[in-house]
């Protein structure tokens, strides 16, 4: 999924569990979780990419899903709390880069890529996108119903 999916994800978690011990840890396992979902995400075709394309690909894709949890969670939700719900969710992907970006094919990196290459369901676009809509606002909504 996109790091914009992940991100809102995490953030849903963090304001729908107001114990951090509790969604912390959620969020971190539903990154492999969403990734399972057939989807489409910047890392598609990576190896055909420059390593400079893939790198502004995923930071704009990271940046633009932080501010839009933030402007959507970060008035309800403690910030910090928050911040680390994101980053748990996304740090799957964390761990992936250094393998895709500078060749550090050993551990943990590596594993780190073989795990998420072999659970990452892959859709092309648009249906890829319209399963990361449809999964985000269907978790939302469900979670979001319990407060």
């Amino acid at each position: 999924m996109t790091a914009t999916a992940h991100a809102l994800i995490g953030g849903t978690i963090a304001a729908s569990i107001q114990n951090p011990t509790i969604g912390i840890p959620l969020a971190a396992i539903s990154h492999p979780i969403a990734d399972m979902i057939p989807h489409w995400d910047f890392g598609v075709g990576w190896n055909r990419k420059s390593k400079l394309v893939l790198f502004f690909q995923s930071a704009a894709d990271l940046t633009f899903g932080v501010i839009l949890t933030f402007l959507i969670f970060g008035s309800s939700t403690d910030r910090l709390y928050l911040f680390f719900a994101i980053l748990m969710a996304e740090v799957w992907d964390f761990m992936q880069m250094p393998y895709l970006l500078f060749n550090f094919k050993f551990f943990p990196f590596s594993t780190f890529y073989r795990f998420g290459h072999r659970t990452n369901g892959k859709a092309k676009l648009p249906l890829g996108i319209l399963t990361q809509v449809a999964t985000v606002a269907g978790l939302i909504l469900i979670l979001r119903s319990f407060n």
